[in-house]
């Protein structure tokens, strides 16, 4: 919805300067309004920011005069963000906020001519909005995203970024680098707010933001430096003092990487699952009607997991037997009632047909290019599978609960595959890669990751890639039967197998991709199971009476297949050994010593997403987290002086100087009187970035 202009006015300071305001509202279609001024019409603030904090958000306070009751009641009654203040400077753009309505004031006493005070803000809005980006966005995307939905009305975007890529890099900061958006979501899905999103982007690059003037400016302490010849503030009263910055002993910075060692992970939510009710009892001749073992929920509706039209999704309610689970059924058979004897064929009969989709996770999680560092990794791929011939499968087998189906299949249904697509995808959907071990399925021995499987160029076809089930000796033991997860791929191979193979537990290791991209996973129909003398015993299929899946998950581990460790990364320097108070400052997006292939928070070249581990500042290339404690060390290492008091207006952002007090100085505060023409302020002494001396604590 449009904003369209609904109040005007102007007004002349003491000195002659036509300052005019105009007030947009959203989806307004009325007549505009003239409007009259109090004697102090319009202030505008930026209120005491640190040199460190990436945002300098200002506010304006708009007197107005009414001239009957409750002239603008009306505004504080509409939602935040819809009205927007903009104001003119000798016709160029000065400023522009929107109304906050929670701050609405005006006399009661009076049924008119009174003054309303009206307060905007240009960033304030930015608290109430929660992040949803998706995918990958760059810096610049995330900076206008956010002054976007501002609502303000700014002619340009001002930059002064001496940060690089490396020191002969040409490209620009903002456009080259890139972030995860989900590094802006907790585990539950909720996501910050963009005013968080906004601080948390800006913050590791010592980036700083303010609207001034009627531009976006943009700029890091260092460029800020080396780009102005400061200009003398001109003092207007006699309430200007002097006095120091802060000094710090030390720093400490915190990085949490937000490092996510599941990579993919497909699970149903039971709550969706309603529908058709099964039940199973304890046994086949439980005595007592009341024994009764689950409840089976079929049904073709369900969430977190893709099925094929023939699938149901399924949903365990137990009542003595097994635990609560959802999922994807194939095969479920029950009696036609307790000891009926009659099988009923609920959903599909399995076979080792294969060459169809069964089930797919609908996330696609991006799957990082780490460079040479990914030799340090695994893929761990898994599927929870019940294949089994049991009445009731979350009991022993017995006379009553098929013993004799359950040890046949003991004994013929030795080796077990199920097969899978494993796809990178490119932003636009296409396949890069897919993996492909099926010549350690049609071989008679086994591989470690890597031997025999590989990333194939392309598209994957059914029956490239397979999961595999086994267990012991493989002669009169099975992988199937109740739940199991696979295993490291074999191929029909009697023998002892390494170790290894032991020690690495259940899943499927795979090395990484040599590229980046999304990660598809699917899990195919059909599953071909051998006996130990490779034959395809129909019985299996045929005696089969549950066929459940779940949770197909991607994990990133160590390449011996063991869990990674996560930790928040922490760098430690002294500033001056004789201040007393220390300093913390925490970030969510950075740099690491090693790039992992599991942290969302760290960022990415644009080009093809690799993960950056350095960039270059001030005649340094490091980590972001040292050169941000180099800005740190300039700044607060040693004292700086502090100038404030009433000056002539300063309408334009820039560095300063004082004859008396010489040095640059940045505006940490500032309140103008746009009727006075004056502007109190409080500016700090700051440096240009120097990491000489830049004392590092061990550990």
């Amino acid at each position: 919805m449009s904003m369209n202009l609904r109040y005007q006015g102007g007004f002349y300071s003491y000195s002659n300067v036509l300052y005019e305001v105009r007030i947009f509202q959203e989806g307004y279609a009325g007549a505009v309004t003239d409007v009259a001024f109090t004697d102090e019409p319009l202030t505008i603030e930026w209120q005491e920011t640190d040199k460190l904090e990436p945002v300098q958000s200002g506010s304006a306070k708009l007197q107005l005069y009414s001239d009957n009751d409750r002239q603008f009641v009306d505004l504080y009654t509409v939602k935040a963000g819809s009205i927007r203040l903009d104001v003119y400077r000798e016709g160029n753009l000065y400023w522009s906020g929107t109304l906050d309505p929670e701050l609405y004031e005006e006399p009661f006493a009076y049924l008119k001519d009174y003054g309303v005070e009206l307060t905007f803000s240009d960033f304030a809005i930015l608290d109430r909005l929660n992040f949803t980006g998706e995918g990958f966005k760059t810096l610049r995307e995330i900076i206008t995203g956010a002054l976007a939905a501002s609502g303000i009305n700014y002619g340009s975007i001002a930059e002064l970024v001496s940060t690089k890529l490396f020191s002969t890099s040409s490209s620009n900061l903002l456009d080259a680098v890139s972030v995860q958006c989900q590094n802006f979501y907790d585990e539950d899905g909720e996501a910050m707010t963009l005013r968080e999103v906004l601080d948390e982007t800006l913050r590791p690059f010592a980036l700083r933001l303010i609207q001034k003037g009627g531009v976006v400016h943009l700029y890091d302490l260092n460029a800020l430096y080396i780009a102005f010849e400061p200009e003398a503030v001109e003092w207007d009263s006699d309430d200007s003092t002097l006095s120091v910055d802060k000094v710090y002993n030390n720093v400490t910075l915190t990085y949490s990487p937000y490092e996510q060692t599941t990579l993919l992970e497909g699970e149903v939510d039971p709550d969706s699952v309603s529908g058709q009710r099964l039940t199973t009892w304890f046994s086949t001749n439980t005595g007592d009607a009341e024994e009764i073992g689950f409840y089976t929920y079929l049904s073709d509706e369900g969430k977190g997991l893709e099925k094929n039209a023939q699938a149901k999704f399924y949903r365990i309610e137990p009542v003595y037997s097994g635990e609560e689970e959802a999922g994807i059924a194939w095969t479920v058979e029950t009696f036609s009632g307790r000891n009926s004897g009659n099988w009923v064929s609920h959903v599909q009969q399995p076979s080792q047909n294969i060459g169809a989709m069964l089930l797919k996770v609908p996330h696609m999680p991006y799957l990082a290019n780490i460079g040479s560092a990914r030799s340090n990794y695994r893929l761990k791929v898994s599927l929870s599978l019940l294949f089994d011939p049991r009445y009731n499968p979350f009991e022993e087998a017995s006379i009553n609960n098929e013993e004799g189906n359950w040890e046949e299949q003991q004994d013929r249904a030795n080796f077990a595959y199920v097969p899978i697509k494993l796809t990178i995808r490119d932003d636009d959907g296409t396949a890069l890669y897919h993996y492909v071990n099926n010549a350690v399925k049609e071989s008679e021995s086994f591989a470690n990751p890597g031997e025999r499987a590989y990333w194939r160029s392309g598209e994957a076809a059914w029956g490239d890639a397979w999961l595999c089930w086994y267990q012991g000796n493989r002669q009169n033991e099975s992988g199937l039967g109740g739940w199991q997860q696979n295993k490291q791929i074999i191929g029909y191979y009697r023998d002892g197998l390494p170790t290894l193979f032991d020690k690495r537990g259940t899943g499927e290791l795979i090395n990484l991709p040599t590229v980046g991209g999304y990660l598809e996973m699917q899990v195919g129909t059909g599953i071909p199971i051998y006996d130990y003398g490779k034959e395809i015993k129909q019985g299996n299929y045929d005696q089969c009476r549950w066929m459940l899946l779940k949770e197909p998950k991607v994990e990133f581990v160590h390449k011996t297949g063991n869990s990674i460790s996560t930790k928040d990364i922490e760098l430690s320097a002294w500033l001056n050994r004789d201040a007393k108070e220390p300093l913390e400052v925490d970030t969510v997006l950075g740099t690491m010593p090693e790039p992992s292939p599991a942290a969302l928070g760290q960022l990415f070249d644009t080009v093809n997403y690799a993960v950056r581990n350095s960039f270059y500042r001030a005649g340094t290339t490091d980590l972001l987290e040292k050169l941000l404690i180099g800005t740190v060390y300039t700044q607060y290492a040693t004292p700086h002086k502090i100038l404030s008091g009433t000056t002539v207006l300063l309408p334009t952002f820039t560095t300063y100087t004082d004859a008396n007090e010489p040095g640059t100085y940045l505006l940490m505060s500032e309140t103008q009187d746009l009727r006075a023409e004056q502007s109190n302020i409080e500016m700090v002494q700051f440096e240009a970035d120097d990491y000489e001396g830049v004392e590092y604590v061990d550990g």
